[in-house]
């Protein structure tokens, strides 16, 4: 996953290797940390896209933390953190990562947030119902 902060540009791991190593800081599976996302503070949201990065020293090696720092604000930083998170459960190409959402257990609206993190079209289900003239 490429997040532009600033005049930078970091690619961030979305594998399976950096979701262990978040559930193992984390001590819970990554679906946990997604549904407490809410309840992180700052530096601890830092932490988490620092791992995309290979860790935190990394990160604050190749500019990350101070990007973030000096060029987010609290509600950016949430929201790519959610995006993170929705780019390690769902990888693939476009179709694929589709594929996956219509699979997955989660409610229309549910699945549609996902798709917007991703950058995926949205179902027509969410859209609300239209009205018919009465006779």
């Amino acid at each position: 996953m490429f997040v532009q902060i600033g005049d930078k540009e970091f690619e961030l791991s979305t594998n399976l290797g950096t979701v262990k190593a978040i559930e193992s800081k984390l001590k819970m599976p990554l679906m946990s940390a997604f549904e407490k996302i809410g309840d992180a503070t700052v530096e601890e949201m830092i932490t988490l896209l620092s791992f995309g990065l290979g860790g935190r020293k990394q990160a604050e090696e190749e500019g990350l933390v101070a990007a973030i720092e000096a060029d987010m604000d609290y509600a950016t930083i949430w929201a790519v953190l959610q995006e993170y998170i929705v780019s390690m459960m769902y990888s693939g190409t476009p179709e694929q990562k589709e594929a996956k959402i219509a699979k997955s257990n989660f409610d229309e609206q549910q699945k549609n947030a996902f798709r917007r993190m991703l950058g995926l079209p949205t179902k027509d289900s969410e859209a609300p119902p239209t009205s018919t003239p009465e006779n």
